[in-house]
Parts: structure tokens; C-alpha cells; sequence
């Protein structure tokens, strides 16, 4: 659940941007929200729902949203003296990072500089968004209170909407409002009384960290990791009230892990809840998940998804987020979530996050950063073989593919799944292509050995998880796999260290096996769920064609109507691409939609004014 909160900061001397700042903040209803700064133009403001989620600084120096804990222990901090915050202050938050960890960001304000930073989480949660005008800014995490309060006209980035639709999963600090941009992971923004600054605090990659190349050392490491993250979730469990831990177990590999390591560092209640497809066998992973449960010793709850139970209409009513995602789809569906609410628990953990640090990938270029580390000819035939295993390729595919990463870097990070079908207009994978040159890690990444590159891309992906969903805004998720010493550790561990042996997750396999029973260690294979959200999407074809053809999108001419047409025929599930496409458009259409009504709600006259900046 992400802490809701608004801050604006102006030039202190400045007389018309204070005036405006705060005239903006009245618009915040006083028995909602609860002034905490206010001090030489800063001006914060807590929604009173978010309070017991906020550590206020001392002496006005700011303030932390979201759990923090120690480095050192993993303890929960729930308060820092005047001297550590303090330090935090001249460090630039720099101390943030180093000293503690937990999806947070933080607001500072250093008093004697006049600097104003705001961090945000190196692991990509706690979202912060900015929207700058003449010698005033706002910070936010909630589009629908910038909207409230905003004193100008709204404008859509209809380029983004194009860029989204080709590229759903876009790392990027622009959104598809006007003006507004989000802090990527790690990043800092330093606002001084003239300056602007943006700069990477932290970075997804292997620079800095001493390598932990020795596959036993490697074991010991990820798993003191992954249990420190799940002991310090746990604890903070206990301090919200010792509910039950919900831990959604898809019976999987990741998840698995994170149950394990939950039952060992926890004392209290976990109950597991597991996601089914009605009459989908090949996407039943019932057998998997008991086996888990049992050998944690844990109760199981088996939640069957049923394809008439899904109405993408419920997204047109969901809150709005600064642009379009995926994870909105799971608005549609309120089951899981009402049958975790019933039982009490505040708390959700699940496997999210394994894909991306586990190293779920299986690709040629592990073995090619073999050969850039210059491990030696006979390490990296070994390696080679492996990959090639792992990959299921020939072996002189991986020789092909050092050799030509050797010779020519990757140019390009765009995901070619997304561009197989475009429905968008004819300029938005060039749009993509050059959002992606733009990004202020690309020569950074471009600069790392190929399968580390994807990896710190794949890093940077654990924010989709952090976005809005039926999930993430009813609960408190716990990333315990996608927390920052789990992510740090893995980070410093090479790729084809992580494949070795030539098996998915060697590594993972190796340092949880006494917490899985055999068949889950011995997994290879996801259950199929195709079938399934096809027919949900079937289902769904008359709402696709009402939103679609006639739509905003058509409107403003940033789809092809006559694709579109095309594409709504009743088999049009068959085709992965054209589904995706289409799933992409779907939400760019239901984001659009939301965007223009709640806009033109904003900018009435009538609309109520509170009194909590005066």
C-alpha cells in the first residue's frame, strides 16, 4: 500500500509561488490530510490513512514514507535521532541507502543549504511523481490528489500513450500527463533555491561490489539475504498487530522460497492462498502448492478463478495512476483480495521479484560474460556447455553469440515481443526507440557485459510490481525476494554462477533445498494459464469494441481504427500478438477515459476547498 502523500516546495524570498503553493494546498480537505512540514517553503502534507506508514524527521528535517530497516540486524526503525537524521541530510541521503533499506522514500529538507532532496527506493517502490511550473513544484503519489489540486489545465501526453502501447513495460521517467515526471529507482532530486538536479544515488549494476564468484560462497550469501529480508517482514508483521501473514503461493520455484523462508524466521500465523483457473488442467498447480503448504506446515487456501467473475469495467472506476499498466488488469477481480481481507491479514508476500533477481533467464549471453570476465578457455567451455543446456541451443550458437557480442554491443533495448502486432499509430516504436536512447542509464548499462546488462534491466523491472493493483492498494506487499540486500547480494554474483550445472536457478535450488520438498526443488516448468485468460478475454470482446472502436483513442488518432476492427474478431485470442496489442490498447483507452473525466471534474468551478494550509 503506498504512502499517500502531496509536497510543495517553492523559493522561500519568493512571494507569488508561496501564495500559489499554498493556495494549491487548500485545496486539500483539512479532516483528510495533516499538515507535517511547513518551513521556509516546504510545505507537506500526510493523508491521515498513511500516518502510521510515515517516520517524521526531527527538527523539520523531513520525513521517511514506508517501512525502513537497519543494515545491520534487520531490525525495524521506528524513529532516528536528531544526529542520524542529520546525517542523512548531509550525506545527500546517500545514508539511506547504505545504513538502511525497505520500500521507502524520503522527503529531506537541508536547513542550512536550503536543499530539498527527494529519494526514492533503489528496489522501485513507494512511486514519486513531480510537476514543476514557474518557481513551484509538487511531489506526489497519488495522481487523483495532484488532479484535485492542480489550479491549471491537465494535458495528456498522447506520445506516451503510443510509447506504452508498444512497449507496456518501458522503463522511463516520463508519464502520460503533461509536466509530470516519476523518480526511477535509486534516484535523487535536489531541488536548491535556482537548481534542479537529478541524479542516480543508486545503480542496478556490478561497479562497486566485490564479485562473489565461488558458487558455495555465492549460496551461503543469497540465502543469509533472503531469510534477513523475510525475519525483518515478519517482525514488522508483529509490530502492525501479529495478523496473519498472507503469502500467495503459486506452487512454484520463487514462491515456495519465500514461504520457507518465512516459516524459519516466523513465530506467528501464515496462511497461504493459492490461485486456480476453472477447468484449465494443463494451469493446475493444486498438487505443487499442497506440497509446499504441508511441508511448511502451513494452512492452504484454494482460490478457484473463475473467467465469469472478471469485468475489465471495474478498471474504468479504479484509481488513476500517472500512466497506463498492466497491473490495472487485476482490478477486475476482487476475489483474491476480499478472501485475504476476510481473514485479517494486513501483511501479503508472494514469489514476485524471483524472475528478476533469481535469474530466470536462458539465453546465450550468460556464457558470454563468461568470456568477458576472462574466466579462461577451459571455465568457459564448461560454462558454454551449460548455457547451451540451460538455453536448450546448440553450443556453436553460444560461440556465434560471444563472438558477435564481442564484436558489435546490444543497440537496442526495446522488447521485440511488444512490436510483433502494433495497433498504435505508424511513429510510436520509433517514439519507444528513442525513449530508450534517452534513458540516463543507457550508457551505463550499455557499458556492463550483456547478460548483466539484462539483468540490471530486469532489476529495474521489480517497480511494475509496485504500481497500482487491486493488490498493492489494499495491502501492504512485502518484496521480501525483491528487497535491497537480496537484490545488492545477486548483483554481485555473476550470471553464469547463478546457471551452473546448466539448470534454471541452480543457485536458488542449491541454497533453499532443505526448506522445499523434493518436487518443488525438482520443478522445471510453469503450469500453462493461456486457456484460461483467453476465455476471460472473450468474455470480454463487447466491452473491448465499445471502449476501442469509437473511442479516445480513435478520436485523437492514436489508433488505427480500421486495425482495430480487424483485430475484434471472435478468434482473435488465437494470436498471441495481436492479443497483447490489444491488451495494451484496451488500458492506454481505459487510462484515457479516466484521465478526461476526472480532469474535466478537477477544473470545475464548484469544487470543494478545505482549509489546511492556513
Amino acid at each position: 500500500m503506498t504512502t499517500r502523500f502531496i509536497v510543495f516546495r517553492w523559493t522561500p524570498t519568493e512571494r507569488e509561488p508561496s501564495r500559489r503553493g499554498r493556495a494549491l494546498a487548500a485545496k486539500l480537505t483539512d479532516h483528510e490530510w495533516k499538515k507535517i512540514l511547513d518551513w521556509r517553503g516546504v510545505l507537506a502534507f500526510i493523508h491521515v490513512d498513511s500516518l502510521h506508514d510515515v517516520m517524521v524527521l526531527p527538527a523539520e528535517f523531513g520525513f521517511i514514507a514506508g517501512p525502513l530497516f537497519a543494515r545491520q540486524g534487520g531490525q525495524q526503525v521506528l524513529e532516528l535521532s536528531s544526529v542520524e537524521a542529520e546525517a542523512l541530510i548531509t550525506t545527500g541521503a546517500a545514508e539511506l541507502f547504505s545504513k538502511y533499506w525497505g520500500p521507502c522514500c524520503a522527503i529531506l529538507h537541508n536547513r542550512g543549504y536550503d536543499y530539498f532532496h527527494a529519494v526514492r527506493d533503489p528496489a522501485g517502490s513507494n512511486p514519486i511523481y513531480v510537476w514543476s511550473t514557474e518557481r513551484l513544484h509538487c511531489l506526489f503519489t497519488h495522481t487523483d490528489d495532484f488532479l484535485a489540486c492542480c489550479d491549471e489545465p491537465a494535458s495528456c501526453d498522447e506520445k506516451m500513450l503510443g510509447i506504452y502501447m508498444v512497449q507496456p513495460r518501458i522503463l522511463t521517467k516520463r508519464t502520460a500527463i503533461e509536466g509530470v515526471e516519476e523518480l526511477l529507482a535509486g534516484e535523487r532530486l535536489t531541488l536548491g533555491r535556482t537548481s534542479i538536479e537529478r541524479k542516480f544515488i543508486w545503480r542496478p549494476t556490478q561497479s562497486g561490489r566485490k564479485a562473489i564468484a565461488d558458487f558455495g560462497q555465492a549460496r551461503g550469501a543469497l540465502r543469509a539475504a533472503v531469510m534477513e529480508s523475510a525475519a525483518s517482514w515478519n517482525q514488522y508483521n508483529d509490530r502492525r498487530g501479529a495478523n496473519p501473514i498472507a503469502h500467495r503461493l503459486s506452487g512454484g520455484l520463487d514462491s515456495s522460497i519465500v514461504l520457507g523462508a518465512l516459516r524459519k524466521a516466523a513465530g506467528g500465523e501464515i496462511i497461504c492462498f493459492h490461485e486456480f483457473p476453472e477447468a484449465t488442467p494443463e494451469g493446475d498447480e493444486r498438487a505443487f502448492a499442497r506440497a509446499a503448504a504441508l511441508y511448511a506446515d502451513c494452512e492452504l487456501i484454494e482460490h478457484e478463478s473463475k473467467a465469469g467473475d472478471f469485468d475489465y469495467g471495474r478498471i474504468l472506476d479504479a484509481p488513476l495512476p500517472a500512466r497506463p499498466s498492466h497491473t490495472e488488469f487485476s482490478h477486475a477481480n476482487t476475489g483474491l483480495g476480499d478472501a485475504i481481507a476476510a481473514r485479517g491479514a494486513r501483511v501479503v508476500t508472494s514469489g514476485q521479484g524471483g524472475d528478476q533477481v533469481l535469474h530466470r533467464r536462458r539465453f546465450a549471453e550468460i556464457a558470454v560474460d563468461a568470456a568477458f570476465d576472462r574466466v579462461g578457455l577451459k571455465p568457459y567451455f564448461l560454462i558454454a556447455q551449460d548455457t547451451a543446456r540451460l538455453a536448450r541451443i546448440p553450443i556453436w550458437s553460444v560461440f556465434a553469440k560471444t563472438i558477435e557480442r564481442a564484436l558489435r554491443p546490444q543497440p537496442s533495448f526495446l522488447n521485440s515481443a511488444f512490436t510483433q502486432a502494433v495497433l498504435a499509430h505508424p511513429g510510436a516504436i520509433e517514439l519507444a526507440e528513442e525513449e530508450w536512447r534517452d534513458h540516463p542509464l543507457r550508457q551505463m548499462l550499455l557499458n556492463e557485459t550483456p547478460a548483466r546488462t539484462a539483468r540490471a534491466l530486469h532489476v529495474g523491472d521489480l517497480s511494475y510490481y509496485f504500481e497500482v493493483s487491486e493488490i498493492t492498494r489494499r495491502f501492504e506487499t512485502a518484496p521480501i525476494l525483491a528487497s535491497l540486500p537480496v537484490i545488492e547480494t545477486v548483483l554481485a554474483i555473476p550470471p553464469y554462477v547463478m546457471t551452473q550445472g546448466g539448470l534454471d536457478r541452480a543457485l536458488a535450488r542449491a541454497a533453499f533445498r532443505d526448506l522445499l520438498p523434493t518436487e518443488i526443488i525438482e520443478r522445471s516448468s510453469k503450469g500453462d494459464t493461456t486457456r484460461f485468460h483467453n476465455r476471460v478475454l472473450e468474455r470480454q470482446l463487447p466491452l473491448f469494441r465499445e471502449l476501442l472502436l469509437d473511442g479516445e483513442l480513435v478520436r485523437r488518432q492514436l489508433l488505427d481504427r480500421a486495425a482495430i476492427e480487424r483485430a475484434l474478431t471472435p478468434d482473435f485470442v488465437a494470436n498471441g500478438a495481436i492479443k497483447g496489442a490489444l491488451m495494451s490498447a484496451f488500458m492506454a483507452e481505459a487510462w484515457l477515459r479516466r484521465f478526461v473525466q476526472r480532469t474535466s471534474v478537477c477544473a470545475s468551478p464548484d469544487q470543494g476547498v478545505g482549509a489546511v494550509a492556513e
